[in-house]
């Protein structure tokens, strides 16, 4: 027990050592690329254990910044302006987490930050493209007919998605309310005793017997569940319709002009 105890504190220290020495050389780095020097900036900061050590497959944190650490890469180039070496860098900060917005660096925002997060952009939006390229109208359809709004998410369209997804999951609530309620009215009516009849005598206070007035409340239930279930069936065949004529989804791509 003491052992596995004394191994997890110098776990611990090694640890902390090593942190202290990456913050050590990402100030260095700042330093250098706050007075310009670039090139400098991009030789310390190339030098971090966290970008040269392995990193495992399914590790997403050391990934998520090791891809920090490559977007300031691509930062520092593009404040150079080497374009070239830049996208070079952000492709692999894009290939370990596609969503990287930001890097290790603390330092103000500047135009090679906006020009970095500007290229990301146009990656995302050319992977999406080359996704939404994949897309089959024959895919789109069977998601339309198993679930409103999943042939809308497949081909892009996210907001008609969750639009039909979100008035499709009310409806179907309401339905099974109204169902139920339904349901127990029809067995109050089924229930009704010989003695409930009365012999077709008007009950106090009203203008029908027990038997009728079961009756016409399941009956006005039912109608009421029906009417919600044709709704359902409306949105369920304007979401396939809708797959049929909006198609996938249109991506813009940004075209620097120099």
């Amino acid at each position: 027990m003491y052992r596995s105890l004394f191994l997890w504190v110098l776990f611990c220290l090694a640890m902390g050592s090593a942190w202290a020495d990456d913050q050590k050389i990402v100030e260095k780095a700042q330093t250098a690329y706050r007075a310009g020097d670039y090139a400098g900036a991009f030789e310390t900061l190339s030098h971090l254990p966290s970008l040269l050590g392995v990193v495992p497959l399914f590790d997403r944190p050391q990934q998520s910044q090791r891809a920090e650490i490559f977007f300031d890469l691509g930062r520092i180039h593009m404040a150079s302006g080497d374009t070239v070496r830049a996208r070079l860098a952000l492709v692999e900060a894009f290939h370990l987490d596609p969503e990287v917005n930001k890097g290790i660096m603390d330092i103000g925002p500047d135009q090679a930050l906006a020009d970095t997060r500007a290229l990301l952009s146009d990656m995302r939006r050319i992977t999406l493209r080359q996704t939404l390229g994949k897309t089959t109208f024959w895919g789109a359809t069977g998601r339309s007919l198993l679930l409103p709004g999943w042939g809308q998410l497949y081909r892009g369209n996210k907001k008609r998605g969750y639009g039909f997804m979100g008035v499709s999951a009310v409806l179907a609530a309401a339905w099974l309310v109204s169902d139920i309620s339904y349901r127990s009215a029809y067995n109050t009516y089924r229930g009704t005793r010989l003695n409930d009849l009365q012999l077709g005598q008007p009950i106090a206070g009203t203008d029908s017997d027990a038997f009728t007035q079961n009756f016409e409340r399941a009956k006005s239930r039912a109608g009421r569940a029906n009417l919600v279930l044709g709704l359902l069936a409306a949105v369920w065949l304007s979401n396939v319709l809708d797959h049929l004529v909006v198609g996938p989804a249109q991506v813009t791509l940004s075209v620097p002009i120099n």
